[in-house]
């Protein structure tokens, strides 16, 4: 079976590709993150001779400090990546694939600070979320646009 796309549209899209490639390195970054830190903050306060936990003790009852963080760093980001994935992708198939990839870029730029941003709290966390809109938003209106104009 042939692939779907010749090699030229690959090249076309390699810049794109990789941009994905990079959004999920960093995805894949602050999901361990999330249960590094729960198992971190569980085991630096378990008293000796304390039985262990359950998997949900650890994973899903501690929701303050390092694990609350930790929790919104990926959650945060795992509430945008559909929304992030298929606007980009849809710019770089109908409008530009270069131009969608520096989208994602400038995506991961403002999302990679995000924890340091939580943790100062409002309204610093919004020098992370507000471009991500931004760029999300850009990328549905333009591609609309375009698919309006054809």
């Amino acid at each position: 079976m042939a692939p779907l796309l010749s090699a030229e549209d690959i090249k076309m899209l390699g810049p794109l590709i990789r941009a994905t490639w990079a959004y999920f390195m960093v995805y894949y970054t602050f999901m361990i993150f999330q249960s590094f830190a729960k198992y971190y903050v569980f085991f630096s306060t378990k008293k000796k001779n304390e039985k262990s936990p359950s998997l949900r003790e650890v994973k899903y009852e501690q929701k303050r400090g390092l694990a609350l963080l930790a929790d919104r760093t990926f959650l945060n980001m795992l509430e945008q990546s559909v929304p992030l994935i298929t606007s980009t992708w849809l710019y770089g198939l109908v409008v530009d694939p270069t131009f969608a990839s520096t989208l994602v870029y400038i995506y991961l730029f403002f999302r990679l600070p995000y924890p340091l941003l939580f943790k100062l709290g409002p309204p610093f966390i919004f020098l992370s979320t507000g471009p991500n809109y931004c760029v999300i938003g850009y990328a549905l209106v333009k591609t609309g646009l375009a698919s309006l104009a054809a």
